[in-house]
């Protein structure tokens, strides 16, 4: 708790880091079934994270991934990519998320094609 705290009191004082600038990433459906309803979402805080694993600064990328029947991407692949290192950080970004196990109109998500991109330091508007 406290180190939130003091995350926060840094944040405040020095201003937002590039990547807390971002919007939170959400896969968009690429198939054409029924809108997900997305029940797992990364944080900021761990967003933030990956980006310092990664040490990505600058840069995007844009995978395209399919849905397990419990809802998680899997089988990512890179459809585009700048900057070192980040299709593997969106990759691993999007194993982040967890998709209802049904779509809106019901059915089944397994197999369902969803596309993530992300970018940081303001190389790309996605």
């Amino acid at each position: 708790m406290f180190r939130l705290i003091v995350v926060l009191g840094i944040l405040l004082a020095t201003g937002a880091p590039s990547w807390a600038a971002q919007r939170l990433p959400v896969p968009q459906v690429v198939d054409d079934g029924a809108p997900l309803s997305w029940v797992v979402k990364p944080d900021l805080m761990q967003i933030g994270r990956l980006v310092s694993d990664h040490g990505v600064h600058k840069g995007y990328a844009i995978v395209d991934c399919a849905l397990t029947a419990g809802g998680r991407p899997k089988s990512c692949v890179v459809v585009e990519e700048e900057g070192g290192g980040f299709g593997k950080f969106v990759i691993e970004l999007a194993g982040r998320y967890q998709a209802a196990s049904k779509d809106k109109a019901g059915q089944p998500v397994a197999g369902r094609k969803v596309r993530l991109a992300y970018a940081v330091g303001g190389t790309a508007t996605l």
